[in-house]
C-alpha cells in the first residue's frame, strides 16, 4: 500500500528490480487472507492514492514495451498486467464515492507495439486452451489498459478477418476469377449482402429483406441500391444509415418511448409493433458500427451498459428522466429524516410507462420508509432498465450480436462505445478513419 506512493518507485530503473518484485509478491506469495485485506483496502482509497498506485504499474508496463521486453520478460509483463486488473476491479467497486477516470489505466505505448490482428488470433486461440506457463501476453484479456484507437483498432480487424473469411469461402466454392458477375462488370465483387430498396418504403423493404435473409450475410460486405437511382456507391450506405434510422427512432414509428423532453428514447414496456421488429432493429445498429458508420441514437447511456454487461444505475434514470431520477436521489441521499413513510406517503405501485406496476409484486400498495427506501429506488431502476423491457430489449441485444461478436464489443467502456456508435465531439475521427487502412496491409500480408 506505501510502495507505489514513493517517487523512486515510478523511476524507469527501478522498474526491474522492485516493481517488478512486487508484482511478483503481491499474484503469487500473498495467501487468500491477506490478498482480501489488499482489495478492501484498495477499495478505500482516496483517489489521488489510487492513482499514484496506478502510475506505478502502468509506468513499468510502458518501460518494459518501450525497451522491447514484451517476449523475454513474458511472466513479468503478466504479472504487472495481473495487478493493473486488481487496481481497475477495486475501482470500479460499487460503494466507491469517487472513481478514478477509465482513462487513467490507459497504456499508449501498446497501439505502437501490439499487433491488432495477431493478440486478436492469440486471444481466440487461447480461449478454448488452459494456460500454460508459455501463455503468451494477450492485451485483449486486459481490455481496461487498451485505449479508443487499440479497441476500435481490433474491433476493425476483426471484422475484417470474418469478411476476408467470406470472400476466400466463397471464392473456393464457385471457382470463378472472372468474378460472379460476368454480365455487369460494375457489380460489386461477391460475397455481398446487397439491399435493393425504393426510398419511400424504406423501413418496409429494410425489414422485408432483412427478415429473409441468412443471418450468416449480416457479416458480409454490404451494399446499398437504390431503385431511384441504381449506381452503386458508398454514399448510398451512409445515406441508408441516415435515414432509416431517422425514420425508425421518429413517433410515427411507435417503436419506442420517450422522455418528458422528447430527447432520448427508451424501449416500451408495451410495444405496439410485434418484437421481430426489435430484433431487426439490433441487427440495423450492428450492421451501422460493424460497418464505420455512425448513426443517431438518442438512447441514456443505459443501454450501452446492457450491452457490455455493466449494470444500469440511478445516474442512467436521472439522465432519461431529470425529475423522476432526481426525486429518487433526493429521497435516497438527501432526505435523512426517519419519518418517510408519515411525511412523503409513497408507496411501491408506480407508474412507468402509462402503466401501474407494483414495484413488490408480494405486496400491493408496499409503502416506502425509511429503512427500505434504496429497496424502493433500486426496484425503480431495475423496471425501467431491466424488468419492463426483458422481451424487447433481448430481441434487440440477439439482433445486435448476430452481426458483431459480443466478446470484442465487450472491450468497450459503455461510454466508449456510445461513443463509437453515435459519436463524441471530443474524440480524434480523423485517426479512428485511419485505423482501418493498416489492417488491411495486415491481413493482406497474412492471407
Amino acid at each position: 500500500m506505501i510502495l507505489p506512493t514513493i517517487p523512486l518507485l515510478h523511476d524507469d530503473q527501478n522498474v526491474m528490480n522492485m516493481v517488478m518484485a512486487l508484482a511478483i509478491v503481491i499474484d503469487e506469495d500473498l495467501n487468500e487472507t491477506a490478498m482480501n485485506s489488499l482489495k478492501e483496502w484498495w477499495s478505500s482509497m482516496e483517489t489521488n492514492i489510487m492513482t499514484k498506485h496506478i502510475l506505478m504499474w502502468k509506468n513499468a508496463l510502458s518501460f518494459m514495451l518501450r525497451n522491447g521486453l514484451l517476449v523475454t520478460h513474458n511472466p513479468g509483463v503478466k504479472f504487472l498486467l495481473e495487478a493493473l486488473k486488481y487496481l481497475n476491479r477495486a475501482n470500479k467497486r460499487a460503494g466507491r464515492t469517487q472513481k478514478v477516470p477509465a482513462s487513467t489505466f490507459y497504456v499508449e505505448e501498446i497501439i505502437d507495439r501490439v499487433i491488432p490482428m495477431e493478440d486478436v488470433k492469440l486471444w481466440r486461440f487461447w480461449s478454448t486452451r488452459e494456460d500454460t506457463e508459455v501463455t503468451p501476453v494477450i492485451f485483449c484479456r486486459y481490455p481496461f489498459v487498451l485505449n479508443l484507437i487499440c479497441k476500435m483498432a481490433i474491433f476493425n480487424s476483426n471484422a475484417l478477418f470474418t469478411k476476408v473469411v467470406h470472400q476466400l469461402t466463397h471464392w473456393q466454392t464457385v471457382m470463378c476469377p472472372s468474378g460472379t458477375f460476368p454480365d455487369n462488370p460494375e457489380s460489386p465483387p461477391a460475397p455481398v449482402f446487397q439491399l435493393t430498396l425504393r426510398r419511400p418504403s424504406l423501413i418496409k423493404d429494410t425489414f422485408r429483406q432483412l427478415g429473409a435473409a441468412d443471418h450468416d450475410y449480416f457479416k458480409r460486405e454490404l451494399v446499398v441500391q437504390f431503385v431511384e437511382d441504381m449506381k452503386l456507391s458508398l454514399v448510398n450506405i451512409r445515406d441508408f444509415f441516415l435515414h432509416v434510422f431517422e425514420e425508425l427512432l421518429a413517433p410515427e414509428s411507435e417503436m419506442f418511448m420517450y422522455n418528458d423532453t422528447k430527447t432520448l428514447v427508451w424501449f416500451p414496456a408495451k410495444p405496439r409493433v410485434e418484437e421481430k421488429s426489435y430484433f431487426l432493429f439490433g441487427v440495423l445498429c450492428g450492421m451501422a458500427l460493424y460497418n464505420h458508420n455512425i448513426v443517431h441514437l438518442p438512447f441514456p447511456l443505459a443501454l450501452f451498459k446492457k450491452m457490455v454487461g455493466v449494470k444500469p444505475s440511478l445516474e442512467d434514470l436521472r439522465e432519461f428522466d431529470p425529475v423522476v431520477g432526481g426525486s429518487l436521489r433526493y429521497l435516497l441521499e438527501d432526505y435523512t429524516d426517519d419519518d418517510v413513510e408519515e411525511n412523503l406517503d409513497m408507496t411501491f405501485t408506480v407508474i412507468w410507462d402509462d402503466q401501474k406496476v407494483e414495484l413488490d409484486p408480494k405486496e400491493t400498495g408496499k409503502p416506502v420508509t425509511s429503512t427500505n427506501k434504496k429497496q424502493f429506488v433500486d426496484a425503480y431502476v431495475n423496471l425501467a432498465f431491466n424488468r419492463s423491457v426483458e422481451k424487447v430489449f433481448e430481441e434487440f441485444r440477439r439482433g445486435f450480436f448476430k452481426v458483431c461478436d459480443r466478446d470484442v464489443v465487450e472491450l468497450f467502456q459503455p461510454e466508449e462505445l456510445r461513443g463509437v456508435m453515435v459519436g463524441k465531439e471530443d474524440y480524434d475521427w480523423d485517426t479512428l478513419k485511419q485505423v482501418q487502412p493498416s489492417f488491411i496491409t495486415q491481413c493482406g500480408a497474412g492471407c
